[in-house]
């Protein structure tokens, strides 16, 4: 009898939580239009895929060569000229092998927001560098010009859970 009672109070809570709860969409680009979101997804995919198979020749294609990227790449060179391919390249892989810029080995879409015009794209990520793993937090920001997607450079959380 107390069994019984304890399943029907369970279930009730189940069910009230299941119901009360409010309901989220999965959908990450949900906020976005239809056309933002034609243009977008595939470009969010390439780039997410590029990271993680450290393609940076592909990756050139679609980054956004802002000040921030010139800043990270180039050692403080806000002003410097847009990297051909070539020197883009060179400089992922410089930025890589002396351990400055971790490697992104997982990425989870979290939620892509329209802002002031841009967009801020947000997921769960996992990345290395040497001997240490972290998992947090990635945002990027990402923008429609001629009617392609650019991407900015990826920002990780200062609040990484190390491992």
């Amino acid at each position: 009898m107390k069994r019984a009672r304890f399943v029907l109070v369970l279930t009730a809570i189940c069910a009230i939580s299941l119901f009360a709860a409010p309901q989220t969409s999965v959908d990450p680009y949900a906020s976005l239009s239809t056309e933002e979101k034609a243009v977008l997804k595939p470009g969010i995919e390439r780039y997410v895929h590029d990271q993680l198979k450290q393609n940076w020749a592909d990756l050139w294609e679609i980054q956004d060569q802002t000040s921030d990227l010139k800043n990270e790449l180039l050692l403080g060179n806000r002003a410097a000229p847009d990297m051909t391919k070539q020197q883009f390249v060179a400089a992922m892989k410089e930025m890589i092998s002396t351990g400055g810029y971790p490697i992104m080995r997982e990425f989870e879409l979290r939620t892509v927001k329209a802002d002031k015009g841009n967009f801020v794209v947000t997921g769960c990520a996992k990345a290395t560098r040497e001997s240490w793993h972290q998992t947090g937090l990635v945002v990027f920001g990402a923008r429609i010009a001629e009617g392609k997607p650019k991407f900015d450079i990826m920002e990780c959380d200062v609040q990484f859970l190390f491992r």
